[in-house]
């Protein structure tokens, strides 16, 4: 009887032993799992959570229905509307045309082993000098109409003599030109953050921002400098297709979170629109903030 007791007593220091043991794996594994659940909440915020945006915008949306008065009113109002707040951002390069705003708050300040695509250098080459200057960033730069070869300028600037368009081909101009996907995987920069993406190339901005919208290489930019035209710029008048076009892709820009932060009008493309009467540009130079970046505390 007594050896019987004994044993109960054994077995239950056992099983009390044994329950100890789970529990504190238990906790453990708790724990673990609950900071594990912290961390991937921080680690997927993003800058949205961390940036003001304007309300009462327009919706970018040019009704079926629409004349060429109407589609032309909400191409350039929407055009120029400021959608989020940059609190902290500089010049680079010339104060007039050539230069651009970067904004520098947060994430969006170029790091140490920065890269800059530029697009459309027309022989002004004070932007990209700027950001070598300033952030010591890698610039890729490419312009075909400077009748220049490849070359290096400087320690950090690549020079190419191609263009960006909405698909590979060479024109009749002779000009190679790529999308910037294509551009991306050509220089194996495909896993890297492009700090800052740049494109002025004279109404050509339309069909690679095409492409660029139907590829996934916008989730790597975090910036994106751009300057529209219209077909003004040829002395042309857009139609209301073109309108709906034009708009159409700013408005997937913003659905794929890329807000203007900075805007304004170009005014050696002013014109009189025979819609309105009114004077207006054919071109905007715009800068978007990716909004869905994660966001890194400092």
């Amino acid at each position: 009887m007594q050896s019987l007791c004994k044993l109960s007593i054994r077995r239950r220091l056992a099983i009390a032993l044994v329950l100890s043991s789970a529990m504190i794996y238990l906790t453990a594994y708790y724990q673990q799992f609950i900071m594990k659940a912290v961390f991937t909440k921080k680690r997927m915020a993003t800058m949205r959570q961390n940036l003001s945006f304007l309300t009462n915008i327009s919706t970018g949306v040019i009704p079926p229905e629409a004349n060429a008065l109407t589609a032309e009113e909400i191409y350039h109002r929407y055009g120029s509307e400021l959608q989020v707040i940059c609190p902290v951002s500089k010049r680079l390069g010339n104060k007039g045309d050539g230069g651009w705003d970067m904004c520098i708050y947060s994430v969006y300040k170029p790091h140490k082993e920065c890269l800059v695509y530029s697009f459309g250098i027309n022989n002004d080459w004070s932007f990209d000098d700027g950001v070598v200057s300033t952030y010591n960033c890698t610039v890729r730069a490419f312009d075909p109409s400077m009748n220049a070869t490849d070359h290096r300028r400087g320690s950090n600037i690549w020079f190419y003599n191609q263009g960006i368009s909405g698909s590979d081909f060479v024109n009749d101009r002779g000009w190679q030109l790529r999308t910037l996907e294509s551009y991306v995987r050509l220089f194996n920069d495909s896993e890297k953050m492009i700090d800052y993406l740049k494109i002025d190339v004279e109404y050509s901005e339309w069909s690679s921002l095409e492409a660029i919208l139907n590829s996934t290489v916008l989730s790597r930019v975090k910036q994106f400098g751009l300057e529209t035209h219209t077909r003004e710029i040829s002395k042309k008048p857009s139609s209301v297709a073109d309108l709906v076009y034009y708009t159409g892709l700013l408005r997937r820009l913003q659905d794929a979170g890329f807000y203007r932060w900075y805007w304004h009008f170009n005014h050696f493309g002013n014109f009189v629109s025979k819609n309105s009467n009114r004077k207006l540009t054919c071109c905007f130079e715009m800068v978007f903030l990716n909004v869905n970046i994660p966001y890194v505390a400092s």
